[in-house]
């Protein structure tokens, strides 16, 4: 098996988005286009705007129901019983009646394809005894992944007031279901679903149009308008995009192929060299490890080193000195990234851990060494050409830390590329949260898990 080693140069010229035309006047317009392996942001409009998810909720409903099915808790062919709440929901729904059942596979598909809401309750009371308690479970998962401007309140995605997301959110979750459930991730590429002699077509005709989509969710209440999760892969890429408030399925379809045209244009600039690691054994705290890995401290860097329009050559080197950094990181990060050999980020070459002596630095800092510290985890303040960036780096980032975070042990990681060497520049000996919350504080900071 293949893992891969990320070594990335990006000089941006131009975005090849246009939205202006879909966001004027629109005050339900957002949208955001995430690679789904990085997590980095190669779009985003409004993407923070609290808006109304509509169905994309079910998305939520179906990754719990995806989890219990990991843990064992239910099975394909368990039996949901359609309560009288959940048969009164209004339509999309398959209209069973009360007392009667539905597969748990049935059901899933039922909400894939048909977006039905009464089959949606009938899970959510299935999974949790009630709806009110499932959708309490919706919002702490959210919570967990990092879907920190998120509530849910039922599990259809009918229209409540108090129940809000964003597209940045929405992205999140989305590559939560692709990189953490990915056997389960393929039932979104349903076409059709037929069941009691009816059969029911995908909401989400895109798949039908557009080359590499095979999923995910289409949703619409008025107060959202047209809302469409969309996942696409192109060769070994794949993206997410994330559209609310089109004011049509037509015209939001027409404006997703736009997005996503764009993003493969601007991943393709992305250079991804292969090196061949054994996969790891996949490991039973996925959730955890990818709960770090997507920590507000590393998407605010993902965000920040690939904003738009940076086409001087100062930003462009900035952004490829940055990414180089995140590739740094997730290759030195295999007691996370060992929970999913899907998430295809791999380690370094063993040379570029060789030791070497550090030249010191002035008086007052510890001096940086290079250690493995397998022990404990470290922070990644920054990559650099110069060895003289890379200490004064370090001795401004221990400056401005408060104590404890300031006890750290300054390391530098050399890493060999095809452009010469690159200086990581860590601080270590922090546990787990400490290195999160040191990078809070520092904010443009990546945290870095012991290695095994």
């Amino acid at each position: 098996m293949t893992l891969f080693v990320f070594v990335l140069t990006l000089f941006v010229v131009s975005t090849g988005f246009h939205t202006d035309a879909w966001a004027e006047g629109n005050p339900k317009y957002a949208s955001i286009v995430m690679d789904a392996d990085t997590g980095l942001i190669l779009y985003q409009r409004y993407a923070d705007k609290s808006l109304h998810p509509a169905s994309l909720t079910k998305v939520m409903t179906l990754l719990l129901t995806f989890e219990a099915l990991e843990q064992g808790r239910i099975s394909l062919n368990d039996r949901v019983r359609i309560s009288n709440h959940a048969a009164n929901m209004v339509p999309s729904k398959l209209g069973l009646s009360p007392g009667s059942s539905i597969r748990v596979k049935d059901a899933i598909y039922a909400l894939v394809t048909k977006s039905a809401n009464d089959v949606a309750v009938a899970l959510a009371e299935h999974l949790a005894g009630s709806e009110r308690n499932f959708a309490q479970r919706m919002t702490n998962k959210a919570q967990e992944i990092g879907m920190t401007r998120t509530r849910f309140v039922n599990a259809s995605g009918l229209h409540d007031t108090r129940q809000v997301s964003t597209a940045r959110d929405m992205a999140k979750m989305a590559r939560y279901v692709i990189q953490v459930h990915p056997d389960y991730y393929r039932y979104f590429s349903r076409k059709n679903f037929t069941y009691n002699g009816n059969t029911y077509r995908n909401h989400n005709r895109l798949m039908d149009t557009y080359s590499g989509m095979d999923g995910m969710k289409t949703g619409y209440v008025a107060a959202s308008g047209f809302n469409l999760i969309a996942s696409a892969m192109r060769g070994d890429r794949r993206l997410i995009g994330v559209v609310f408030g089109g004011r049509s399925s037509k015209t939001r379809n027409e404006h997703m192929k736009e997005l996503l045209d764009a993003g493969f244009g601007k991943i393709k600039d992305l250079r991804v060299a292969k090196a061949q690691v054994p996969l790891p054994t996949r490991k039973p705290a996925i959730a955890q490890a990818y709960a770090a890995l997507s920590s507000p401290a590393i998407q605010r860097g993902f965000e920040r080193l690939i904003g738009e329009g940076d086409s001087d050559p100062a930003s462009s080197r900035r952004i490829e000195t940055g990414l180089m950094a995140i590739a740094a990181h997730t290759g030195e990060t295999p007691s996370a990234y060992n929970a999913s050999p899907e998430i295809r980020l791999a380690s370094t070459a063993p040379q570029a851990e060789s030791h070497y002596q550090a030249p010191s630095v002035t008086s007052g800092t510890p001096e940086p060494v290079l250690t493995n510290h397998r022990e404990s985890w470290s922070v990644q303040i920054g990559a650099f050409t110069s060895r003289a960036a890379t200490d004064q780096a370090i001795q401004k980032t221990l400056k401005k830390l408060p104590y404890p975070y300031s006890k750290a042990q300054p390391t530098i990681a050399p890493l060999r590329t095809a452009d010469g060497w690159l200086f990581r520049a860590r601080l270590s000996g922090y546990t787990k949260n400490e290195a999160i919350a040191a990078c809070d504080f520092i904010r443009d900071c990546l945290p870095v898990a012991p290695q095994n």
